[in-house]
Parts: C-alpha cells; structure tokens; sequence
C-alpha cells in the first residue's frame, strides 16, 4: 500500500484545526489497517466534504471506492486528484489492482504524463534579490519600472527597464511582508499591503496576525498613509479602480476589504467567509463592475460591486479542478491563474462564458520545469510578467533560510 500516511500533525495543519477532522482521519486510517474498507470510505468522504481538495484524503477516498468494489466512483475521484498532484505513482499501489486492465485506468495515466509535460515561459528575467523573498510585483508605465515587494525583509524593490534592483523603500512602522502591490490607474500612488508572517526578519509574535495596506507618492516614495489592523488578518493581495478605490483580500478572516476614494478608511466590503476558506488573489473585470476572487482551496467566486453579492463559478469544462490559486489577473474574457497549491506548479488561462459565470475551457501555459513557486503577476503592455520562484520552500523547520541562488526569476508570458 501506499497510502499517504501523513503524521497527525501534518493532517491537523492543512486539514484544519478542528479536533473532529483529525479524529476521522485517524479513525480512517486505523479502519484500513483492520480491512474495513467500508468505514475507511465513510471517514475519508467525510473529510472530504467538510475541508475539500486535500490531496492525501482525495487520494485515500479514491482508493476507499476500489476496495469496496466500485471502481466508477474511483476512477472519478482518481482523475480528480492527478489534477491536484500529477506526481504521485499510483500504477504500482495494490489498491488499485481491481482497476489496472480497464481502459480509463490508462488514459488516466496517460493524462497523468501529460500533467507532468514540461511548459516554460517564452522569456525570463532574473535579478539577485531573491534573499529578499520577492512576492508581490507591480508595474508603473510612467516611470517604466517594475515594484517587487519582499516577505522576508518588507522592503520594496524598483527596476527600471534595463537596469539592476533599487530598494525604493524600507519596511516602515506597522509594515511586515510585502504581500501585494498596486500602482494606481493615475499613475499617482503606490499600494501595498503586509502581513506579520513569521518569515519576516523581524517578526514578533506579539503582532501575530496584523496586517496593513501602505499608501505611498510613487514618484518620489513618501508613505503617504498607513491603514493597520491588528491580530486575526493575512492580508495577500490589493487592486485599484479607475476610480481611486483599493480593494483588500484577507485570507485569514476571508473578508474582501476596501478603501474607498470618498471615505479614506479601511472597511469590509464583503464577508465571504461563510463560502471561502482561504482567499487569495483578486481580479477586476473587463468593466470593473465585478471582482473575481480565488478561494485557496476550493475555486474561484464572483463578487458584484453593486449588490456585493458573490457567487462561486461554474464548471462546464472537463479536467478543470481550481486549486491553489495564488495570483489571479482577467484578461480578454479569461482568468489567469497562478496555482502553487499543486503537483507540478503550473499557470493556467481560464476561459469564461459571456456572462463571467462559469469556466467553459482551460489552457496550460506554464508547467513545472524552472517554473518553481509562482506568486503574483502584471500586465506591461501585451506580455504577462509574473514571479516565478518565490522561495517559500527555502525555509526549514525552524525558519531558517537557505534559498538555492540569489535570483529571482520574472517569466514572461505573451
């Protein structure tokens, strides 16, 4: 068997907190070691309903279904998980042997190598700030410069067509990791929101969990406002409408915030944490009357500006599974998706029906390979540039960092 016997103190982590899904999970794993594969289906299925797409209980459920004798339902939910993690063997585990002579048990393997096909950016850059932990980036026209926002140090890094980093600005008072960056339409102002993360230089848990958007003059790097919060926050990215107002996710209390041009003021503009259990990026539409928000773990909603009413997109498209959406940018009636929350990290364009509410197709543009961990991306002109190797994985357990080189790659998509 290879089953994915993850440590009770992983599954608590990324399973949740909650001390009814570490005891299912327990309990299923013992009912497998005693063959009862029927109660073993029972406790994985229930994990699975309550916190979705968690690969090691997708990969146990498809297994359940196959030794109780229902390979359909395996086979469903086998595909489901090669879109999550396309690495894992699967073709040797004894579970499955009921399902090995069928043919969709081999187009299953045959896509799972299609998953694992190497897709590289047409261009790279690379500039040696990596130490910084690079994980937001945005791009003023008027100054033809790139602004990259680091976790580990909070400073903000400008580039200038053709010439090396600048630290454009420290990390001030009530500033952690630099999570997201905005250059307002205008070309006025520079957006920024931090969060205290503990791969901060300076984090101290005492200020677990605050968060701020920063508002700084961009020709000249005045911070010109600080909007903070304190603990219970994890502010991950902003956008700005043509209209001056500043929009917030926060994927810790899973509210969408804003700052209004009227009213100056940090504010909820939306509670969705009763549908999203980690929001991510954020989006405009193509007229900035809709939001497009990525939920971590389970998909990507739409958010109306007008009512704030938001709804979770359909799927009316084989193979689609949205995971691990990080960075999530429209462009020309699609979403593009950053997703390191799977096995290979890829970049995605998903394509929208006329009404913005379902996905009705997929594209592969960015694939494993040098790919890495991509984060957040912008537009400059025609070509998509995003951060391809955001170093979140050079840490070890006790926080020390230890990155493999000291550039960061910026892959160039057009």
């Amino acid at each position: 068997m290879r089953k994915l016997f993850y440590s009770l103190l992983i599954i608590s982590t990324l399973i949740g907190s909650a001390q009814g899904l570490r005891e299912l999970y327990q309990e299923g794993l013992q009912a497998y070691e005693q063959k009862n594969y029927e109660l073993f289906n029972k406790r994985m299925y229930t994990i699975d309903s309550m916190r979705p797409n968690f690969p090691a209980v997708v990969y146990n459920l498809a297994s359940s279904y196959a030794l109780i004798g229902e390979p359909e339902k395996s086979l469903e939910v086998l595909n489901k998980y090669i879109l999550m993690d396309a690495t894992q063997d699967f073709s040797e585990d004894k579970d499955f042997i009921a399902l090995s002579d069928l043919p969709s048990f081999q187009e299953i393997q045959t896509k799972q190598k299609q998953l694992t096909t190497i897709i590289e950016p047409s261009q790279t850059s690379e500039f040696s700030i990596l130490t910084s932990h690079p994980e937001s980036i945005s791009y003023s026209d008027k100054q033809k410069a790139f602004f990259i926002g680091g976790a580990r140090d909070g400073k903000i890094w400008k580039i200038v067509d053709g010439k090396s980093p600048q630290v454009w600005a420290e990390s001030p008072k009530k500033s952690w990791s630099v999570m997201g960056l905005a250059v307002s339409n205008d070309q006025k102002v520079l957006w920024a929101c931090t969060s205290s993360m503990d791969v901060y230089e300076n984090y101290d848990q005492n200020e677990e969990g605050f968060a701020s958007v920063l508002k700084y003059e961009l020709k000249n790097g005045e911070l010109l406002e600080t909007y903070a919060l304190p603990g219970g926050h994890n502010f991950g990215d902003l956008i700005t409408d043509n209209q001056g107002n500043v929009y917030i996710s926060d994927g810790t209390s899973n509210k969408l915030y804003w700052i209004s041009e009227e009213k100056g003021e940090l504010e909820v503009f939306a509670d969705v944490s009763d549908r999203i259990f980690n929001l991510q990026g954020l989006t405009f539409d193509e007229s900035q009357n809709a939001i497009y928000l990525s939920d971590y773990i389970d998909g990507i909603y739409q958010v109306d500006i007008n009512t704030r009413k938001y709804n979770k997109l359909a799927i009316e498209a084989e193979d689609v599974l949205i995971k691990g959406i990080d960075g999530l940018y429209y462009y020309d009636g699609s979403l593009i998706g950053l997703h390191n929350g799977t096995k290979p990290n890829r970049v995605v364009r998903y394509y929208l029906s006329a009404d913005g509410l379902k996905i009705t197709g997929k594209e592969i543009i960015g694939q494993g390979g040098k790919l890495g961990e991509p984060t957040q991306g912008v537009w400059k002109k025609d070509k998509f540039h995003f951060i391809m190797n955001s170093p979140w994985g050079a840490y070890d357990k006790d926080g020390n960092f230890s990155p493999e080189g000291d550039k960061i790659a910026i892959g160039i998509i057009e």
